[in-house]
């Protein structure tokens, strides 16, 4: 394989960043309870499955959302039955805080079976020194977008 030109580098990384984004986040699965989610909706769904119980705020802040769209994406995971608002602050009743419903833990435990197949598929696609190098380059990237 010859070398890459930096431009041509960029445009396959930013093609396999949103393959990956589309087959982890946008639409992991169309069959069972996530096909009635959209993909905001499984997004913030997996969020606080990985966060466990957080603020609205906590969750519009990851999620790259204003609160007052991820209200919005919020109150149809409630209607549906995924999350729940709890508030436990007798001082600030305005502090409002999400966790998953009973509903909502069936969908992150079959997101979370989803994604671990993927990555298990693609780990098994490559040698275990490509493993660490792929792993290697991919911390590297992240701490260079947190400075």
């Amino acid at each position: 394989m010859g070398r890459r030109s930096a431009s041509d580098r960029l445009k396959l990384l930013d093609q396999y960043i949103q393959r990956l984004i589309q087959r982890f986040y946008l639409r992991p699965s169309v069959d069972g309870p996530t096909g009635e989610l959209s993909s905001s909706e499984l997004f913030a769904l997996n969020l606080v499955g990985r966060r466990g119980r957080c603020t609205m705020s906590q969750v519009a802040k990851e999620c790259g959302l204003a609160l007052s769209s991820m209200t919005g994406v919020i109150d149809r995971l409630v209607d549906k039955g995924s999350v729940k608002r709890t508030r436990d602050d007798e001082e600030d009743r305005r502090r409002v805080f999400v966790e998953l419903d009973k509903k909502g833990e069936k969908i992150y435990q079959a997101l979370l079976e989803s994604e671990m197949e993927m990555i298990i598929a693609m780990m098994d696609a490559l040698k275990p020194a490509e493993q660490d190098a792929l792993l290697d380059a991919l911390g590297k990237a992240m701490r260079s977008l947190e400075e």
